[in-house]
């Protein structure tokens, strides 16, 4: 009975795990180049989980249980489940704005971005130019060419699709566009900022390999109608391990009590 508690409590877990992700997904359905997140719940120990979540049940607690047929040697072992995320890196719908530092990747590839922690990733093109002459996201945070920090002092300038920064008619840098063996793996650190594993480094690409869209933005990724009809299922299974748990509480209340009525 208390196996059935703890696996009740295990299952709302998972499943509250995946209601706050699918919640952060919907909620930056209009986010500028936003990745959704997707959840999955797997077996431990299947092989399959790329990217475990902090619910990660380590090896040593996964259980053994006696099947009923008597034998010594007739054991069947029991793995918990657990959730996994990965980073959806299918594409979102590419939109114009009319502003010349706005800027979408129309094909594979991250912009690179200087932080106080080392380079971040980002498919949002949305930049904006400071009061140095930066290309620079929203946040302050510099974007960054072939040569470092874009900085773009002229009188006009234009970036065309194969990532080459002009200048008043002079080529003065190259967007810094990299993608990774397995993009899937990308961390979400807020503001549809992206870092890599230490294990996984970025990779350039080639000029061939990068296109580009000035005066445009590449959407989020995230379907509303989708999460919302996932975030409904995910609600009615933690309901229904709520009541799973309710019930065993109950039963396991009605035996304690009357335990010491036995003789």
């Amino acid at each position: 009975m208390i196996r059935s508690l703890n696996t009740a409590e295990k299952a709302m877990q998972l499943q509250q795990t995946r209601i706050d992700t699918l919640a952060n997904n919907l909620a930056n359905v209009n986010t500028a180049g936003f990745r959704q997140i997707l959840t999955r719940v797997s077996e431990f120990g299947s092989g399959d989980v790329k990217n475990p979540g902090p619910d990660t049940t380590p090896a040593e607690d996964v259980r053994k249980l006696k099947r009923s047929s008597g034998s010594d040697d007739n054991w069947v072992q029991i793995k918990p489940m657990i959730m996994s995320h990965a980073t959806d890196m299918r594409r979102g719908p590419v939109f114009s704005t009319g502003r010349d530092t706005d800027v979408a990747i129309v094909g594979s590839g991250f912009f690179a971005l200087q932080t106080e922690g080392g380079e971040r990733y980002t498919r949002s093109g949305s930049f904006t130019i400071d009061d140095k002459k930066h290309l620079v996201t929203p946040d302050g945070l510099q974007v960054l060419g072939e040569g470092g920090p874009i900085t773009l002092d002229g009188e006009n300038f234009s970036i065309e699709n194969d990532g080459f920064i002009m200048v008043d008619g002079t080529v003065v840098d190259k967007l810094k566009i990299v993608n990774f063996s397995d993009p899937t793996l990308l961390e979400h650190q807020g503001n549809s900022l992206l870092k890599a594993p230490e294990s996984m480094d970025p990779q350039g690409l080639a000029a061939n390999e990068i296109i580009v869209a000035q005066g445009n933005l590449e959407g989020s990724n995230v379907n509303p109608i989708d999460t919302l009809i996932a975030m409904i299922t995910a609600q009615r299974a933690f309901e229904i391990q709520q009541k799973i748990l309710t019930t065993e509480d109950e039963m396991l209340s009605k035996s304690v009590n009357k335990l010491p009525q036995v003789r």
